[in-house]
């Protein structure tokens, strides 16, 4: 048995126990939500779903490769669905942060599930799914590679750091600020590390990887649930900050 494979199955199950705890606080908030706050908090539980739902699947995998059972290939198709949905999530939180219009931001998000069934269509050829190797998974094909680096990786991030950048210059409340800031922050570490764990070659970068994602699974959490210490002195008396 190896110590890595334990290693990876153990982060993923640390991520597995934070993002099901982030959905099920974040499901009881959104009962007190208000009409307006209500579409993104379905979007943030919808992410983090998705995030639940790939370190399951993964941590199975693991717990194959321990029993000795070598059946890679269908888990891999399975993780790249949760991967290649979860920038749908993403895409409406920004849209709908900005427009204020939940059906511009269904409207937008459509878009990158087009790209997400284009990536499926490029990724296994019909007629080749009996004689598919593991490799085909791992965006060896060449049209696939780029409608997922291009269209469901590049974009969604670069509308984080806009909107973040956004949120930075515009005059609101410093606890406000605080919340959706590190929101963002923790989304995009999140998603960036799960493409890389998504891609990694080696069992080190992909540990590595599982690492960030868990730290970013944690800071969304004290994103949306600061502390009291930070809550009570450290930010609701601060003034808005340009």
């Amino acid at each position: 048995m190896d110590n890595q494979t334990l290693i990876n199955l153990l982060i993923d199950i640390l991520i597995n126990v934070a993002s099901f705890i982030f959905v099920y606080t974040s499901y009881k908030k959104y009962q007190n939500c208000n009409d307006h706050t209500k579409p993104t908090q379905i979007s943030f539980m919808i992410f983090w779903s998705f995030i639940f739902i790939y370190f399951f699947i993964d941590a199975v995998r693991q717990m194959f490769i321990i029993a000795g059972t070598n059946i890679q290939l269908p888990f891999h198709f399975m993780l790249s669905i949760p991967l290649t949905l979860v920038s749908l999530p993403i895409v409406f939180t920004i849209i709908y942060i900005i427009s204020g219009n939940k059906y511009t931001g269904i409207g937008v998000s459509s878009i990158f599930l087009i790209f997400s069934f284009f990536y499926f269509y490029y990724m296994i050829p019909i007629d080749q799914l009996n004689n598919i190797s593991e490799n085909t998974i791992l965006l060896s094909n060449n049209v696939a590679s780029v409608i997922f680096i291009s269209g469901l990786f590049i974009v969604p991030t670069s509308m984080i750091f806009g909107l973040l950048g956004l949120i930075l210059l515009k005059r609101i409340p410093t606890f406000r600020k605080y919340r959706i800031c590190l929101s963002l922050l923790s989304i995009s570490i999140v998603f960036d590390f799960l493409f890389l764990t998504s891609i990694s070659q080696s069992i080190e970068m992909l540990i590595g990887s599982k690492i960030f994602v868990l730290l970013g699974v944690i800071l969304g959490y004290f994103a949306n649930y600061p502390p009291k210490l930070i809550e009570s002195k450290c930010l609701v008396n601060i003034p808005a900050i340009d």
